[in-house]
């Protein structure tokens, strides 16, 4: 099957290349990008005009909810909208029911993500059942299948424990994702503190709540090596010291949500 796509803006995260273009597809293998290509007569054409053609996108932090919330969602169900979305790669969280602490449940994730059409994979839980006390055996989440780490949900409150937990992410050479939000500054959660919630009669939650816990863990991932990823980053403040984090030579990354990137 011959197939072209013609008239796309073509965004190519690896060569840097943004051009609107033409791309030729051969037995679904790309056999040439370039303007006005020539068409055969048996040749398949879609007309991309207006669109974006792009590799498959990747999401970091998706919520399946399988096992335990299928009511919420499903594997199946998530990953045909990630697919609808133009997401060909999803990493699932560990906050189901039971909680991904055990190699069943790694095992369980990957097995009905290998069911959909897109490349489903999953994180292991830092600590067992994610109470943030005891590390679980991460690696043996890892020959389950895991790719990192995470108690997303529930912010990490023991620093010795996550100074631990990234030691570990380095023997096995891991990354570790983090909830950053300390309950001491988060009064009212779901918005932020200021005039805005003071008019709705909302006492709200700091941004120091997400900071102050990123702070601390961009040194702890300097001090041990640690490759780290700081989860729905949503202030300035925040930003900034990724920024500075990376800059002085941490493994630092961070994730943003929809509306924190468009609406704040």
């Amino acid at each position: 099957m011959t197939l072209l796509i013609e008239g796309g803006i073509l965004m190519d995260p690896y060569s840097g290349r943004e051009e609107k273009t033409d791309i030729l597809i051969e037995n679904g293998k790309i056999k040439h990008i370039g303007k006005n290509i020539s068409c055969l007569k048996e040749m398949d054409r879609l007309d991309a005009s207006g669109c974006i053609v792009a590799p498959g996108f990747i999401d970091v932090h998706v919520h399946f909810r399988e096992p335990g919330f299928s009511h919420k969602e499903e594997i199946k169900t998530g990953a045909l909208a990630a697919a609808a979305g133009g997401y060909t790669t999803v990493v699932c969280m560990a906050n189901t029911k039971p909680v991904a602490d055990k190699e069943e449940i790694i095992n369980y994730v990957m097995e009905e993500g290998e069911k959909t059409g897109i490349t489903v994979l999953t994180v292991g839980c830092i600590t067992k059942n994610m109470e943030g006390k005891e590390l679980t055996d991460m690696e043996a989440l890892k020959k389950g299948g895991a790719i990192g780490f995470s108690d997303d949900g529930k912010p990490m409150m023991d620093n010795l424990l996550v100074e631990e937990a990234m030691k570990e992410g380095v023997r096995l050479n891991m990354p570790l994702s983090f909830h950053e939000e300390d309950p001491n500054y988060v009064w009212e959660s779901g918005v932020n503190a200021g005039k805005a919630a003071k008019s709705l009669g909302l006492k709200g939650a700091s941004s120091r709540a997400e900071w102050e816990m990123i702070k601390r863990d961009i040194a702890l991932a300097k001090k041990t090596g640690a490759s780290i990823n700081i989860q729905h980053i949503s202030s300035k403040k925040s930003i900034e010291l990724v920024r500075e984090g990376k800059a002085s030579g941490g493994n630092i990354h961070a994730e943003v949500t929809p509306h924190h990137f468009s609406l704040t």
